[in-house]
């Protein structure tokens, strides 16, 4: 898809004046960018002089509780249920645009009778919206997030600044991965020139982890096995791990990128023992190898290069259909 056209984004600043109280929520498990998406659009709504109701279905992870002191994101289902949604005459979805990633609040959206702005640059998509800024060449909805505030002249705070450009950083891989373009750098060096402080924010992002976290690392690099003659890493962390270690559910950020450091290694793929029988499963690949094909045909999706699903089922059940979906992908590929 070809970049956001300026119309497209004053038609959708057209709406967004026009509501005063907006939902904006992005998907579960948020990440840097979804995050950073979502803390950079409220500072931009209050300014607008809106009044948001910012929303997450999960607790902000531990390496961005820095980024929330003092101005919480409440949860869904734990400090807001949907009698607090009464009101809403706008909603804004950020780094998804698709139910699956939206489950607690997917059949209140399909009912909803208000307006949707739909801001993403995923392939994956099947949540309809009265605008859409969906730009797939982007390296990050913070980085279409950061245009559309450009494209309008819209003033960005320090705390905006800071949320844009740990989106941006956080899903390029601070600037090592391959959507790290001119258009995602020119960003950044935007919002440093503007007060940004990368090195602080790294540190804060990437050398703060909690002991857990590190426990959590150590349990699943014991259970990396090497397929396909290496170019396939497969990890698995049990819910016993979690118990053992005191870890989160968001400690296992980054653990997937690990065994891209081998230089054999095409895909990793990790599973997450859940509760009520759902295995979490996150791909990411280097090269030209397409993890959202295979997570799409398991009802999740994502990047080419980064993905993920969840997938009822027995840990060893779901692993053995995913793998067997991975190296057919992969003997496709090599023939």
């Amino acid at each position: 898809m070809t970049p956001i056209k300026p119309a497209q984004f004053q038609q959708a600043a057209s709406m967004l004046r026009s509501w005063h109280h907006p939902l904006v929520v992005t998907h579960a498990r948020p990440d840097g960018d979804a995050l950073g998406s979502v803390l950079a659009l409220r500072s931009l709504l209050r300014a607008l002089g809106s009044n948001p109701l910012c929303l997450l279905f999960d607790p902000v992870p531990a390496p961005y509780a820095s980024l929330t002191e003092g101005d919480p994101l409440p949860v869904f289902g734990q400090d807001v249920g949907e009698d607090g949604l009464r009101g809403v005459d706008g909603v804004v979805i950020l780094d998804t645009c698709a139910y699956a990633q939206l489950t607690p609040l997917a059949d209140w959206l399909r009912a909803a009778s208000v307006p949707i702005i739909a801001v993403d640059h995923h392939v994956t998509r099947d949540v309809p919206g009265d605008a859409h800024l969906i730009d797939t060449t982007a390296a990050a909805a913070a980085l279409i997030v950061y245009d559309w505030a450009r494209v309008m002249d819209w003033p960005l705070d320090s705390a905006a600044q800071e949320a844009l450009f740990l989106g941006i950083a956080t899903d390029t891989g601070w600037f090592a991965f391959g959507n790290s373009d001119a258009r995602a750098l020119e960003a950044a060096a935007a919002l440093v020139r503007g007060g940004v402080r990368p090195h602080e924010l790294y540190i804060r992002v990437y050398q703060s982890e909690r002991v857990p976290k590190v426990h959590l690392l150590g349990a699943a690099l014991e259970t990396l096995e090497l397929l396909d003659d290496g170019r396939v890493a497969v990890m698995q962390l049990t819910r016993a791990a979690f118990e053992r270690f005191g870890a989160q559910p968001s400690d296992t950020e980054g653990i997937i990128n690990e065994p891209l450091r081998i230089g054999s290694v095409d895909v990793s793929v990790l599973f997450v023992e859940g509760a009520e029988g759902v295995i979490r499963t996150s791909f990411r690949s280097k090269r030209d190898a397409d993890v959202a094909a295979i997570a799409a045909s398991f009802g999740g999706g994502g990047h080419v290069n980064a993905a993920g699903a969840r997938i009822d089922g027995k840990l060893s059940t779901v692993r053995k259909r995913v793998l067997d979906r991975i190296l057919t992908a992969q003997s496709d590929h090599t023939s």
